[in-house]
């Protein structure tokens, strides 16, 4: 009888549990159901965070770029109006010399001066070219080819180194005639006064008399050859300095310096 109860008993609880089964499982999904709502409200609230803070950066640099571009803007602005300032400043320069130069060109007598300058520069080489043929070669160095104003400046160089040839001796190889014939000498030439000749061998020496360009060389006797080779010798520097008594041309006033 007792085993009986037990076994009444055991598949009452079974039956119990069976017919539980269901209720329990019914609550625990119906507690998940409940849990989940929480769990993505959550997650929901944790990506709304991270958004916010990843927008606020956004914003953070936004500002920084913005305000950079503004500096540039005003920088370049700046440096704009400045180049403007100067250019017209520039221009301002360009239109004065441009006024200038025109009121030179129509109101001035530049050209009438440039115009007095060639002409003075053609009448004084004609003059100097005329002095030169009286006088020893290289005494007035020739005036060099130039038109209008230029010629007057080879005028001026011309007697610049006239100056500096009448103030010493000098030793030139020239050309001259030598009866009837054209003979290469050395020539001692005192300034412009005075010169004297020795053949390149030695074997003669005279006189050097210029007259209407032509140069001619006019033979001296022994003693007086003997004296004008010592002095050019002295000027170049191939003898001692010493008394030398040179003869001078009838046209300088004859005798002996």
């Amino acid at each position: 009888m007792a085993l009986r109860l037990s076994l009444v008993s055991a598949l009452s609880s079974r039956l119990l549990l069976a017919s539980c089964a269901p209720m329990l499982s019914a609550a625990a999904a119906q507690g998940l159901a409940v849990a989940d709502p929480a769990a993505a409200a959550l997650e929901q609230l944790r990506s709304a965070g991270q958004a916010r803070a990843e927008l606020a950066r956004e914003e953070s640099a936004w500002a920084l770029d913005r305000s950079r571009l503004l500096a540039l803007v005003e920088a370049t602005a700046a440096e704009t109006a400045l180049l403007e300032r100067e250019a017209g400043a520039a221009e301002a320069i360009h239109e004065g010399a441009r006024a200038r130069l025109a009121a030179l060109g129509s109101g001035s007598d530049l050209e009438a001066v440039r115009s007095r300058l060639g002409e003075a520069g053609s009448t004084l080489s004609s003059t100097l070219a005329a002095v030169a043929r009286g006088l020893p070669p290289g005494a007035v160095p020739a005036v060099g080819e130039a038109a209008g104003e230029g010629r007057f400046d080879a005028v001026v160089r011309a007697l610049e180194a006239a100056e500096g040839a009448a103030s010493g001796v000098a030793v030139e190889v020239v050309t001259g005639d030598r009866d009837g014939r054209p003979q290469a000498v050395k020539m001692l030439r005192v300034a412009g006064a005075a010169a004297w000749w020795v053949a390149l061998d030695g074997s003669a020496a005279g006189l050097v008399e210029s007259a209407a360009g032509v140069v001619r060389l006019i033979a001296a006797e022994a003693d007086q050859a003997l004296a004008i080779a010592s002095a050019l010798a002295q000027a170049e520097g191939r003898q001692p300095p010493a008394v030398a008594l040179l003869p001078l041309s009838p046209s300088t006033g004859g005798g002996q310096p």
